[in-house]
């Protein structure tokens, strides 16, 4: 009877334990419709005062592998276009994120953290500019299903304190 306890303690807590990091599903919160999004950003050092509007939809690859983002911008007023690539690498249990543009810029990538329930995304690199590493870093923060919270902050003192770049929100459209 000991044994059949305990096997039954041990499969019901895999669950528990699962739930310790967040999987490729977290991703599928960006499926599904339209995103309008609307933004400010700040003048600051690494920065500079504009005003973003614009719209991403979002799909996965045909193999369920990548999920794909079109972005259409209006930053102050100007056309910009934006591709983001997220995958999961479920060895490592770690995201990746891909982003380019048809300017012919070259392509970007940052680390990708995700809580384990998915509303709390953070993006994040360093750069060494002036001499000096600086952390940049955007949060999504999911407030329900259909709606997100962003700001962009960086930090030049190893992520002890953080300046805001600017913020805004999307709400989908279904």
């Amino acid at each position: 009877m000991k044994f059949i306890f305990t096997i039954l303690i041990f499969a019901t807590s895999l669950p528990l334990l699962a739930a310790d990091k967040a999987n490729a599903a977290a991703l599928d919160r960006w499926v599904g419709g339209k995103w309008p999004l609307e933004g400010k950003m700040l003048d600051t050092d690494y920065s500079k005062a504009l005003t973003v509007t614009g719209v991403s939809t979002c799909g996965w690859s045909p193999d369920h592998v990548f999920l794909i983002c079109d972005q259409s911008l209006l930053e102050n007023g100007k056309p910009s276009r934006e591709l983001s690539v997220y995958a999961y690498d479920p060895e490592k249990e770690t995201f990746h994120f891909y982003g380019m543009s048809p300017t012919g810029g070259r392509p970007h990538s940052t680390d990708l953290s995700i809580n384990p329930d998915g509303t709390h995304w953070v993006y994040s690199s360093r750069n060494d500019i002036g001499g000096k590493t600086v952390q940049f870093r955007t949060i999504n923060e999911f407030r329900n299903a259909d709606y997100i919270e962003w700001w962009s902050e960086y930090s030049t003192d190893g992520g002890n304190h953080w300046v805001k770049m600017g913020g805004g929100s999307e709400k989908r459209e279904k």
